[in-house]
């Protein structure tokens, strides 16, 4: 099994955490949810001196796409997410951006469907569509290294906010409950803002 080495850095001004990962073993890696701050992103991609190959997106809000494009000038890159969410990433008013400085799309490469299993940089890891936060949002499961990129799904002790457009509570509980609780006890999560948590941990929130 590939070693990965995963950095989360804090971006934007909704403190998101973005992260930054590299398959240890053939220098190359991926970027999670790049929200903002360019700079300081690629300031650690060059101090690790890897190839960045994709990025995936958990949701289209503005606080986790804002690097997007600047990133795809700057490598070259594939950028991944869920197919439910194209409506939400492409719109300005669904991701935000109209209430948060100048409205700006991002136009993924690949649009995955739930389930769909897909290796980057040499990780193995299943999209898992969990809608909710927003219509199309996702989280990536890597069954290998039992890690889990939650977005804004789940965070510890708590779960993501449903008053935005295409957001809904009954249907993020029901995706927390029937498509993460499911995981192994011992999956690390690794949510979009806020402190990791495990699965074991947050499933006693929803009993």
């Amino acid at each position: 099994m590939a070693e990965l080495e995963i950095k989360c850095l804090t971006v934007s001004s909704c403190y998101t955490n973005c992260y930054v990962c590299c398959n240890k073993d053939t220098k190359e890696g991926f970027i999670v949810d790049p929200g903002d701050d360019f700079v300081k992103i690629t300031n650690y991609i060059n101090s690790m001196d890897m190839k960045v190959v994709a990025i995936i997106l958990t949701h289209g809000h503005f606080d986790h796409i804002g690097a997007v494009d600047k990133l795809k000038e700057r490598y070259d890159l594939t950028v991944y997410a869920s197919e439910a969410e194209k409506d939400t990433i492409t719109d300005t008013t669904k991701n935000l951006t109209s209430y948060f400085g100048e409205p700006f799309t991002v136009t993924p490469d690949v649009y995955l469907k739930d389930g769909q299993e897909i290796e980057i940089a040499g990780i193995l890891m299943n999209m898992i569509l969990t809608p909710g936060h927003t219509e199309g949002s996702c989280c990536y499961y890597l069954p290998n290294h039992g890690l889990l990129f939650s977005g804004d799904t789940l965070f510890q002790a708590s779960r993501g906010r449903t008053d935005f457009p295409g957001g809904s509570d009954s249907q993020i509980i029901n995706s927390i409950k029937t498509k993460l609780l499911v995981l192994p006890d011992e999956t690390v999560v690794l949510p979009g803002h806020m402190d990791s948590t495990k699965i074991e941990f947050e499933k006693g929130f929803y009993r």
